[in-house]
């Protein structure tokens, strides 16, 4: 809801003849990254896996978002006119988009294309008019949370991976590069039967039939990518021209899927993480490895702490409890660890040396599962004790001291070492969780508030008479889930590029 400015306060206040009543506030609950901590694995993660997201696994929507912005061009040049409303060329470029989403969800409703939900009503309509003030809507609602080209979907990727390139003066205009241009043919070659058509051949306003949409679908599926279009994918991705991070990256998953002799993430995940996989890469891919290990180091640090939120938050169910007595009841339930030890006694790591990080996450994420997770508080020791005894004082050291690097918690935990561990454990509450939870969620409210942007309850524990209670109105929080390391995505397109088949590893 937008916020009411200065002249209509003052005006409303004019017009009043007393005092009245403001409208009942609607609070919003939500917030996601609770702690703040997850910035620190997208920086890790772009050491490894560079201009990829979660989102952009298929190669055919990086081709169709590039075809169309070069037939938007080719278009624009046909008519001789000297100047195209900006408008008229994103209007094309979206209209494309639509038109093959509807086409592949007519095919298949499960289809990997960002949009299925919101694009549910091409679904249940006879036709649909590119043109309008409905259409229109339907372009401004989708264009930063559904579009192809949206931030959260393939755009980052389309102009990284050298599909795309801004126009310098119209930065929404973007036209296909060079490199993209046999890919692009290859594309169109398939689809020459729908060009003439205005919905492909003009601007303006056009009319689609379901009827159309249902018979060019199969020509341009999502999963056929032609020859030539994984070509060019593939030297996009991981070529001569790609970073040498994303190339070792990709070279390192593939060999990781060679040695496992499957494509099952899980296992490659496991795999590139090393020991104790008994993974032994080529000697240049060493420092990939390692790059690849810190990320799922940080993802399990940062799935504990943010577990061990979501576990007082259970705890204070009943009532508001001190900062004391949730660190006894940590320790209690921490068993074998004994809660009498001193701090470098409980973090001593040989319960975990022979584990890996993926499945002391995993551990967490079954105990999560849980109805009633006994077992949460085990998993959270062996990630905390573990992710300490992995770092070193110059992990994250170039990392900001509020998203709480490891290098400041293996400091401060060192520096603990001798006193005992029921003080340590209520330092990880009061300073790691409850702290960082407080910061990022007063800061980020304050942001919004001064962008007069979402209204949103972030803070869901405060510190009330008798301790730590949950914030009014606040009933739950979702359980935490690691954060999607991109490696689905780099694997997707490799495998539709063949790079995998090239290596005989069974799909």
């Amino acid at each position: 809801m937008p916020q009411p400015s200065l002249a209509n306060l003052t005006a409303a206040a004019a017009a009043a003849d007393g005092p009245s009543f403001t409208p009942v506030s609607q609070v919003q609950f939500g917030g996601v990254d609770p702690l703040g901590l997850r910035q620190i694995n997208f920086d890790l993660m772009d050491r490894v896996f560079p201009a990829l997201n979660n989102v952009a696994r298929h190669i055919r929507p990086f081709v169709l978002v590039a075809w169309a912005c070069r037939r938007a061009a080719q278009l624009a040049a046909r008519q001789g006119t000297h100047q195209i409303p900006v408008r008229d060329l994103v209007d094309f470029v979206n209209r494309i988009e639509v038109i093959y989403a509807w086409s592949q969800l007519l095919r298949n409703p499960d289809a990997d294309l960002p949009g299925r939900q919101f694009l549910g009503r091409l679904l249940r309509a006879d036709r649909w008019v590119f043109g309008g003030r409905e259409w229109n809507k339907l372009c401004d609602q989708r264009r930063d949370s559904t579009a192809f080209t949206a931030a959260i979907n393939y755009g980052p990727s389309l102009k990284a991976l050298g599909w795309v390139e801004p126009r310098a003066r119209h930065p929404r205009v973007l036209l296909a590069t060079e490199s993209a241009a046999p890919a692009l043919d290859a594309f169109e070659a398939i689809i020459s039967d729908r060009l003439e058509h205005p919905a492909f051949s003009q601007f303006g306003t056009v009319e689609v039939t379901i009827e159309e949409a249902r018979a060019w679908s199969e020509a341009w599926a999502l999963e056929t990518a032609t020859d030539t279009e994984k070509r060019v994918m593939a030297a996009s991705l991981a070529g001569a021209g790609a970073p040498l991070s994303r190339r070792d990256g990709c070279a390192l998953m593939i060999a990781a899927a060679q040695h496992t002799s499957t494509a099952e993430l899980a296992q490659i995940r496991a795999a590139m993480t090393g020991v104790p996989s008994n993974f032994s890469p080529p000697a240049e891919l060493l420092g990939s490895l390692v790059a690849w290990r810190r990320v799922q180091i940080r993802q399990l640090f940062r799935l504990a702490l943010e577990a061990l939120f979501y576990w007082i938050f259970l705890e204070i169910e009943d009532g508001a409890q001190r900062t004391q007595t949730l660190a006894n009841s940590f320790l209690a339930q921490a068993l074998p660890r004994s809660p009498h030890a001193t701090t470098g006694q409980w973090l001593n790591p040989d319960s975990v040396a022979s584990a890996a990080p993926t499945a002391l996450i995993d551990q967490i994420e079954r105990a999560l599962a849980e109805p009633v997770p006994d077992l949460l508080v085990p998993a959270i020791s062996d990630g905390i004790v573990f992710c300490l005894a992995e770092s070193s004082a110059r992990d994250n050291e170039h990392e900001p001291e509020e998203r709480l690097p490891l290098a400041r918690a293996r400091r401060e935990a060192d520096a603990r070492a001798d006193a005992p561990v029921t003080d340590f454990v209520c330092h990880i509450l009061e300073s790691w969780v409850l702290a960082q939870h407080t910061y990022w969620s007063i800061g980020r409210g304050l942001a919004d508030a001064r962008a007069r942007g979402k209204s949103l309850l972030r803070l869901k524990v405060i510190l009330d008479e008798g301790g730590w209670a949950r914030a009014p109105g606040v009933s739950r929080v979702a359980p935490p889930v690691p954060t999607a390391d991109r490696l689905g995505t780099a694997l997707s397109l490799v495998q539709e590029c063949g790079l995998l088949a090239t290596h005989h590893v069974p799909g």
